[in-house]
Formats: C-alpha cells, structure tokens, sequence
C-alpha cells in the first residue's frame, strides 16, 4: 500500500516535469584547480573553491560569481537578463540604473551601497569592474528584486554553491522530498544493479536494510533533507553525502548526486542514476 500510494504521489508530481530547471553540473578538481562543466557543454576552469549559481533552479555557467570578503559578485548582465531589467550606464558618475516595473536599484563603481527606490543600502562589497565587466553584490541587487539568495558551502569540498530563486512555489515538503529520493534510489536504481553488484563485489540480495552492512563506507541509511538549495531540497541518502539527491520542490522531479575519483561533486540530468552506480565500484 505504501509503495502505491508513493507510486501516485509521484505520478502527480511530475506531470509538470516537463518544465523542470536545468541542475546538471559536473565539478571536478586536483591540488586547487577546478572545473565545472555545464549542460551546454561550456567547461570553466577556476581556482578552488569553485562557485556554482543556481538561478531559478538553472546552473547558470555564464555567471563567473566571485567570492570576495564572504559576499558574491557577479556580472550585471547575468542578474539583468535573468529579471528582465532594464540597464543604463552613466560613464560620469560610473553609476549602473538597473530598472524593471517597479524597482529602480542604483550601483555606483567603487561605493558599498545600492540605492534602492531612493533608498540607501549598505554593503559589504562595492560594484566594481573586472576584466571589463561590471560585477555587483549578488545578494543585495537580487533581495531588491524580491528574489532569495542562499549559500551552502559544506555539501562538497572545494565547491561552494549559491542560489537565487523568485517566485518558488513549493509543493513538495522536506518529508515528502526525502521520501520521492529514497524511492527512486531503493526501488528503482537499486534493484537495476543487482548483477553489477554481483560481478564487482560478489555480494546478491543488497538491499535498505543491508546496504551498510555490505558497503560500511557508506554510513547509515539517511534519505532526509538536508541542505536547502533554493530551488531544489537536497536529499542525503547516505550519512557520508558521497551521493545525494537535489529534489525540485515545486514538481518532485529527482536529480541523482554523487561524487568520485577527481569528481567533487555532480548533479545528473533526470532519470540519469549512473552516477550512484560508483559507490558500488
């Protein structure tokens, strides 16, 4: 009856996964280089830490974010194309206008303030202009637009993520979340590698209850949200987070995380588990 009940909870869900975000990143890294490949294929490189930015659920690998004194710049054009604003540059003042319907934000090279609607708001670091592109403080023109921002920086060594989110509808809970990726790794992706099991370890018959038995490195069975990535729950299904789930609150589709050999950390296209498969390896 549980697994029935699953089954349609699920169903239902994901009859809007058609419009699911875009998640997939692959980071990888040695001795503090790092790059991070995207779904279109662009490969960045970057020093350690590597920043990902999720955006309304998308890996946005045009943003090049930069962490200084703890606060995350970013290129203008990536918050202006993403809402929909409106830009114009004063070359006298060197001050951006950044405008949409109803907010004006003002952003003057070198001050560390952001005047919203007329309002002064001070921040920890100032516009400034690198490599020929004006970069702003991530956090304070995105909570102008109403957005929320959100930083985790302890799910994956050498990988901090940053996410900014408008106008989220969550639908799925942090039970239910926990529940929809713990389905989808032991009733699904689990049964699927019994033969590899058997012809790598030697072991048959893995399954919820035995799996730590088997692979002790992997700790205790979790399936609990753990971190909130804005857009997504994150999902640890083992205690050790070498693999994980991000679950998108508004339509449950599940996104398979893992990290191994080089690989820092990944996050799978939907329906793509072979990821989990190398905890078995």
């Amino acid at each position: 009856m549980k697994k029935f009940i699953a089954g349609i909870l699920t169903a239902m869900l994901f009859t809007t996964s058609a419009f699911a975000a875009e998640p997939f990143i692959e980071v990888s890294g040695f001795e503090g280089d790092m790059e991070v490949m995207y779904p279109n294929g662009i490969i960045k490189k970057t020093a350690a830490p590597a920043v990902v930015l999720y955006i309304n659920g998308d890996a946005a690998g045009d943003a090049d974010g930069i962490i200084k004194n703890g606060t995350t710049l970013v290129p203008l054009r990536v918050i202006s194309e993403r809402f929909g604003a409106n830009v114009a540059w004063d070359a006298e003042t060197k001050t951006v206008v950044i405008n949409d319907a109803k907010t004006s934000i003002k952003c003057t090279i070198g001050d560390s303030a952001v005047v919203v609607n007329g309002e002064r708001r001070e921040t920890t670091n100032p516009a400034e202009i690198i490599d020929g592109s004006t970069y702003v403080p991530l956090r304070a023109i995105s909570t102008a637009f109403g957005a929320k921002v959100g930083y985790v920086g302890d799910l994956a060594e050498d990988t901090r993520f940053v996410w900014v989110e408008q106008n989220m509808r969550v639908k799925v809970s942090e039970e239910d979340a926990g529940k929809i990726a713990e389905m989808r790794y032991f009733d699904e992706f689990l049964p699927s590698m019994q033969d590899t099991i058997f012809q790598i370890q030697g072991f048959s018959g893995v399954t919820k209850e035995n799996i730590a038995e088997k692979f002790p490195s992997v700790g205790a069975v979790s399936c609990k949200v753990k971190y909130d990535l804005g857009h997504y729950w994150y999902v640890s299904i083992f205690e050790n987070d070498s693999v994980g789930a991000l679950v998108d609150k508004e339509t449950g589709s599940v996104y398979a995380a893992h990290a191994f050999s080089l690989v820092n950390f990944a996050v799978a296209a939907e329906g793509d588990y072979s990821g989990w498969g190398w905890t078995f390896q």
